[in-house]
């Protein structure tokens, strides 16, 4: 919204800025009346610069909320004003008492937060402005006397200060007015300057102190970016340093998990392997004779628990099945002619089972000359498990045995029968 205000000079302004997608700017001067107010969704950073410029120059820079907004800060350094820091955002209702009366409008709530803002700055200002009015000098600068005392200056210091610039100017002027009257009289009667010439001559002045507020401003416009390249620099480095440090922490962390696993496979190897070693420990003090049982006139023979190839294979691991071994079957009807065959080639010499036999089963013994008897044969008295419980050996009448193979032997030789179940 547009104040009628159109100062002979540039003024010092009080700069209120709400930002976000749509930006809202208020600008009033040091007596708190408004200069300039308007919102826009289009106006970038550079283009709100430009509009406060051309308002005056910035004394204070102002926000409505706490922490104070990246945008206001940035503003505020371009222009080397400081920012009026809150201790608490303000409310809803502190903003809309803030913009009531003295003139104040605005169409929209950017624009009525940015007007609370700038005029919640002057208030803060306004006893000690009012001071500076009392105090100053009709010749000294009101303005100027402000801007030094917003800026930290006492106000005696402010006065004094401006005093003596002032008599410094003049005196300069002084010496200029003199040095432009010699001149003009060593022109000799030359007409003097025309109306229009001072009218040029107030313009191209006007013009020179934008281009010198604008280089101003190029020159610190130039400062932040350069800030924030270096800015940006570290943030990369401190990146690049995070990303190095989490692949590191991942393949640790990868390297651990998969040595944990490690660890827990080889301890189940060696708790299957101490298990091993324990049973082949207890296997070889029964074959060493320390627990084994003894029956007088008994022969110690192996017992199958039952007749697969994996039995087999297991009482081979555990004890050897070595030639002239018997073998007593618990359970004869598991296996076939190729478990036969298996366990005949181990060089038994003879088969004891109990149950039934296959006729496959018993054929193949037949074929490699090992009698097979049914326990039915031998008695029961002399056919025993080892006390121990584990059923891995038995004992059966040796004479009795050794005569039943004989009889077998016999009669395979004279071909009686092809299959000699038990004789």
């Amino acid at each position: 919204m547009a104040y009628s205000h159109s100062p002979t000079e540039r003024k010092y302004t009080i700069v209120g800025i709400d930002p976000g997608t749509t930006i809202g700017v208020a600008i009033i001067d040091l007596e708190g009346k408004p200069i300039e107010v308007f919102s826009s969704k289009n106006y970038s950073c550079s283009d709100v610069i430009e509009s406060i410029i051309s308002h005056g120059n910035p004394l204070i820079v102002a926000s409505d909320v706490t922490p104070t907004p990246s945008m206001v800060k940035r503003i505020s350094r371009i222009f080397s004003s400081p920012v009026h820091e809150l201790d608490e955002s303000l409310s809803t209702e502190e903003k809309v008492a803030l913009t009531k009366g003295e003139g104040y409008e605005y169409k929209n709530v950017h624009e009525r937060d940015a007007l609370a803002a700038c005029v919640n700055a002057f208030k803060r200002y306004k006893k000690k402005f009012l001071q500076v009015q009392r105090k100053t000098p009709a010749a000294v600068d009101v303005e100027e006397v402000k801007a030094l005392v917003v800026k930290g200056v006492s106000i005696s210091a402010a006065i004094n200060r401006l005093i003596r610039a002032k008599e410094e100017k003049e005196e300069k002027k002084r010496v200029m007015k003199e040095e432009k009257s010699e001149k003009e009289e060593q022109k000799g009667g030359e007409g003097g300057v025309s109306e229009n010439e001072l009218r040029l001559r107030r313009i191209i002045k006007g013009k020179d102190e934008k281009i010198e507020m604008m280089k101003d401003l190029m020159t610190a416009l130039k400062t932040e970016l350069e800030k924030k390249e270096s800015e940006i620099k570290n943030l990369r480095s401190k990146l690049d340093f995070v990303r190095s440090a989490r692949r590191r922490e991942i393949e640790e962390t990868e390297e651990i998990s998969w040595r944990d696993n490690e660890i827990e496979r080889l301890r189940a190897e060696v708790k299957a392997r101490d298990k091993e070693n324990a049973e082949l420990k207890t296997i070889i003090e029964e074959l060493k004779g320390k627990k084994a049982v003894e029956v007088k006139g008994g022969k110690r023979i192996k017992v199958l628990p039952a007749f697969s190839r994996n039995a087999i294979l297991d009482m081979e691991r555990k004890y050897g099945i070595k030639k002239g071994d018997v073998i007593f079957l618990e359970d004869g009807s598991g296996g076939g002619a190729s478990t036969a065959e298996l366990l005949a080639k181990k060089g038994v010499v003879a088969v004891i089972y109990g149950k039934e036999l296959s006729h496959f089963a018993a054929e193949k013994f037949f074929e490699f000359g090992v009698p097979a008897f049914s326990d039915k044969d031998m008695p029961s008295l002399f056919l025993k498990k080892e006390s121990n419980g584990r059923g891995d050996f038995a004992f059966v009448d040796h004479q009795l045995l050794n005569r039943k193979i004989d009889e077998w032997r016999k009669k395979r030789e004279r071909g009686e029968d092809k299959i000699l179940f038990s004789l």
